[in-house]
């Protein structure tokens, strides 16, 4: 493993439970995942992908992703279950510069493994490891067009800081516009308290994620 930096120390894996009564664990991704994640990416259905800022079923893409790791710039973590990935979460931070106080959150999660509370679980620990980083905002990109990316990030408490009309074009190469979501660490965190209170009882659910 190619790395400069070492992973944040939190325990991995931890084993969490979903609001449908699943159980799922999240650690970071390693060098050995590689057919794991291929095959997560892979198995997306190609309109999930249409919106996803890389060719994420490109084989050489995910041989990069597995083998150059740098925790400092990335800290990519995976929640699997049955030893299947079912979900892929990575906080991209700038080590300098004046965005160095902003982390970068993207997250894909499987269809089977949707609106059940995963997303927020994920970010969770991303925001932890953010707020252990000193960082004062996160902020996710999303193409406008994916309402299911922006309705995800909105339930977890990020609103549009701005829209770009026709940024970036997707993966067939048509253009679009680019939406920039933005929450504050601090409050995030305190969401993610209440959800961590939550997640004891007997039937968890991530607010705002259904009923």
């Amino acid at each position: 493993m190619n790395s400069d930096s070492e992973f944040p120390n939190r325990d991995y894996p931890k084993t969490m439970k979903l609001r449908d009564g699943r159980a799922v664990q999240i650690r970071p991704l390693e060098q050995d995942d590689y057919d794991k994640l291929l095959t997560f990416f892979q198995d997306l259905p190609e309109e999930d992908c249409l919106f996803l800022r890389n060719d994420v079923k490109d084989p050489d893409l995910i041989r990069k992703w597995t083998t150059d790791f740098n925790f400092d710039r990335v800290v990519p973590l995976i929640v699997e279950e049955d030893g299947e990935i079912v979900a892929d979460g990575t906080l991209h931070v700038a080590s300098h510069g004046w965005m160095r106080h902003v982390g970068d959150i993207r997250l894909v999660t499987a269809r089977t493994h949707r609106h059940i509370g995963l997303g927020g679980l994920t970010t969770r620990e991303l925001v932890a490891i953010a707020e252990e980083r000193n960082l004062e905002k996160l902020q996710a990109h999303v193409i406008e067009d994916d309402i299911g990316s922006v309705k995800m990030f909105e339930r977890l408490g990020f609103s549009k800081a701005a829209v770009l009309k026709g940024m970036v074009k997707d993966q067939r190469g048509r253009m679009r516009n680019l939406a920039v979501m933005v929450n504050d660490v601090t409050s995030l965190s305190r969401i993610m308290e209440d959800w961590i209170q939550e997640s004891m009882l007997p039937s968890f659910r991530i607010p705002g994620d259904g009923t």
